[in-house]
């Protein structure tokens, strides 16, 4: 569950008001819902509208409000019982609409006559071409792996900066990781994903897995020639070993520099109300922020998370273990 918010009493029209109305007041995008909850954004934005009917099955509306009542911090129970009492209640409005009465047209009678028997034969016929092509379909992918395409990078690519982009595609229903951090992807089974490395040679593992829990994994290693900032030392780069960004804290008001410790985060940094960097960060990985007024950092797993400050000792930035959002730093700190 997040832990951004509290169990609060809903105040809104619809339930789907409601839902948007909460998530707006945490700050929180579709997108993050989305990444948390596993639910496509498109799903999450039905939901907020209230067109249940556009979703797939009864039993996949409620997992989904579900899902979303426990990241918002809500009784689920409650949220369910909402939605029953609109469904209830949109039935009800729908069969009290009265139909215009359509005009009769004649008719002729046909040579062939439709008997009962043939009826009975054409239906059992359609039902049974129909399950074994819906079974043939289902063996089928439950045989195979998903399908993994990696578009960007290449393998043994040398860069060099600290900052890659990692894009491909695979099924539309797969669920992605990159170093074991979970990946959106699209409605058409495109992904992309930025990726601070460290210096050195990085190894970027991705994984589709499918709903049969079948998986492919395709590992690219990535030289980066990158000098992290709290590396620099007297006689390199002449920065006198101070931390780059540290002598020019005064000029730019505040600098953050921030490392991801023995696995893999999610890091998402705004700068003077900008976000100017949203993606993943590899075990090992350092990188400088730094703004005029602030920098607002937003971390999946706090207690993994390093920061140093306008050139002081590092710090973690959380003891959390899950996500800590929007922890500001100014030039005071």
């Amino acid at each position: 569950m997040f832990r951004g918010f509290t169990q609060k009493k809903i105040h809104s029209y619809t339930l789907g008001e409601q839902l948007k109305n909460l998530r707006s007041e945490g700050r929180v995008t579709l997108f993050e819902v989305s990444r948390e909850t596993k639910i496509p954004v498109k799903y999450i934005e039905m939901i907020e509208e209230g067109k249940y009917e556009k979703i797939p099955p009864d039993v996949y509306v409620k997992g989904f409000l579900r899902a979303y009542a426990e990241f918002l911090g809500i009784e689920p129970k409650k949220i369910i019982k909402l939605y029953e009492r609109e469904k209830d209640i949109k039935k009800n409005l729908n069969g009290g609409e009265k139909k215009s009465p359509k005009m009769k047209k004649k008719t002729r009678l046909s040579h062939f006559v439709v008997t009962p028997r043939i009826i009975i034969a054409v239906s059992v016929a359609v039902v049974v071409i129909g399950g074994f092509s819906y079974l043939y379909s289902q063996i089928g992918r439950f045989a195979a792996v998903p399908r993994l395409v990696i578009t960007s990078p290449a393998s043994d690519e040398n860069i060099p900066g600290n900052s890659i982009s990692v894009s491909g595609y695979t099924d539309e229903d797969a669920k992605l990781t990159i170093n074991g951090q979970p990946v959106l992807v699209s409605d058409k089974g495109e992904f992309k994903e930025d990726i601070l490395l460290q210096s050195g040679v990085n190894s970027i593992t991705i994984s589709a897995l499918n709903r049969f829990n079948k998986e492919i994994s395709k590992t690219v290693n990535i030289k980066s020639d990158y000098q992290s900032p709290n590396l620099a030392a007297s006689g390199d780069g002449g920065n006198g070993g101070k931390v780059i960004g540290e002598q020019d804290v005064k000029k730019r008001g505040v600098d953050v520099v921030v490392r991801a410790d023995s696995i893999p985060i999610w890091l998402s940094v705004e700068a003077d109300g900008n976000l100017i960097y949203s993606g993943t960060m590899l075990a090992g990985a350092v990188q400088n922020f730094d703004g005029e007024k602030e920098v607002r950092v937003t971390s999946g797993k706090a207690n993994q998370t390093f920061i140093k400050v306008n050139g002081k000792p590092e710090k973690i930035l959380a003891d959390s273990p899950g996500i800590v959002r929007d922890v500001v730093f100014t030039p005071n700190d």
